[in-house]
């Protein structure tokens, strides 16, 4: 009587799922999130390997503990697929040279939207994932089922093995750090975040509305580097740039009045990083400028882009590989003539008019989805 009950208590638990751990659902993972990938063969994680930030950059499994380089980037590039972008170097997870074989590797390179570096990221509903290369089918897996820190990964046919199976955990933003005061990065430093999430004090600098006049969380000065930061709200009026600066890998969880606004005449990079959620435009540029937006991904606002209205002068847009999706009117909105925007191996969709009012269009290798 005994061991019926048991059987009877483990089949039980089987059919409820109570013996696995609680899994998120496939759907719920987040862009502007930050994610581990374990294996659950070995209990190793995903990590490009002694931190290389190169073309080519292997990747491997060890120890969990915890650095960047074992942290990713999840991003809908839609129907159905993912792109699978490493924290550190900002690029993207591919099965190498387009390879359709097993035992193919499976390195990092510059994120351009290929389908190589498409994932089907499939729930087993058993708090695991399999992961599925869209050119070739295969699944990521750690060669050879090896328990060893530096094991290899690959891809290899789908034959639903455990070292084929991941694990995916979100890392939460190191801490939480309300700003009272525009924080001022001088000419020529860097300000390293560390991934930590930074708020405005919304009684100081603004409460992240429409309202004008509302102080930047951030000031970049000439020559300065804004990199690995969270902006959660109220994130007030954002980013303000003075000159050449370069924005790597900074999220907003809410874009608040504009996430950047260019305020002075110069070369603003963005690259890597997220925008979400805004009533307005992401971007807002106010000076002259060339302004180059790199492995970004925007969703939900008005635009992503908008020059000063009224002004007639020139702003050299460049987006590349990048992923902009529920835009209300349109990616770039400018009064200018003289303004011009190239992009090229970028998708999107539901973008509004895409161009408002620009005159000097190039397009290449885009995909409207």
């Amino acid at each position: 009587m005994k061991n019926k009950f048991l059987f009877l208590l483990a089949l039980t638990l089987l059919v409820t799922g109570a013996f696995f751990a609680e899994n998120v659902e496939a759907a719920s993972l987040d862009a502007s999130k930050s994610y581990k990938i374990i294996n659950r063969f070995s209990g190793k994680a995903l990590e490009v390997y002694e931190w290389s930030t190169s073309d080519g950059g292997n990747v491997v499994q060890y120890d969990d503990l915890g650095g960047m380089n074992q942290q990713w980037r999840i991003i809908d590039v839609g129907e159905g697929y993912q792109k699978i972008v490493n924290i550190h170097s900002g690029k993207a997870l591919e099965v190498y040279d387009w390879s359709t074989s097993n035992g193919a590797n499976v390195a990092q390179w510059s994120d351009w939207n290929g389908t190589s570096q498409q994932w089907d990221i499939v729930d087993l509903g058993n708090g695991y994932y399999k992961i599925l290369n869209r050119y070739s089918g295969k699944a990521l897996e750690v060669f050879e089922r090896s328990n060893e820190n530096g094991a290899n990964i690959v891809q290899w046919d789908d034959n639903g093995g455990e070292h084929q199976q991941w694990q995916i955990i979100e890392v939460p933003p190191a801490d939480t750090i309300t700003v009272n005061e525009t924080i001022v990065v001088s000419a020529g430093e860097t300000f390293d975040g560390q991934g930590r999430r930074y708020v405005a004090n919304p009684d100081t600098l603004g409460d992240g509305s429409q309202s004008e006049n509302q102080q930047s969380v951030f000031r970049l000065e000439d020559g300065a580097t804004l990199k690995n930061v969270v902006l959660g709200h109220p994130a007030a009026d954002g980013v303000h740039t003075y000159g050449d600066v370069l924005v790597e890998n900074v999220v907003w969880e809410d874009i608040g009045e504009d996430a950047l606004t260019i305020k002075d005449e110069g070369h603003v990079t963005i690259r890597g990083g997220l925008a979400q959620n805004g009533d307005d435009k992401v971007f807002q540029v106010n000076a002259p400028s060339t302004f180059e937006i790199i492995n970004f991904t925007a969703r939900n606002a008005g635009k992503l882009i908008r020059q000063n209205g009224g002004t007639t002068f020139k702003t050299s847009i460049f987006i590349e590989g990048s992923v902009i999706t529920d835009m209300n009117e349109a990616i770039f909105r400018t009064d200018s003539s003289s303004s011009e925007v190239t992009m090229t191996n970028t998708r999107y969709s539901d973008v509004g008019t895409k161009w408002y009012n620009v005159q000097n269009i190039t397009e290449s290798n885009n995909f409207e989805f």
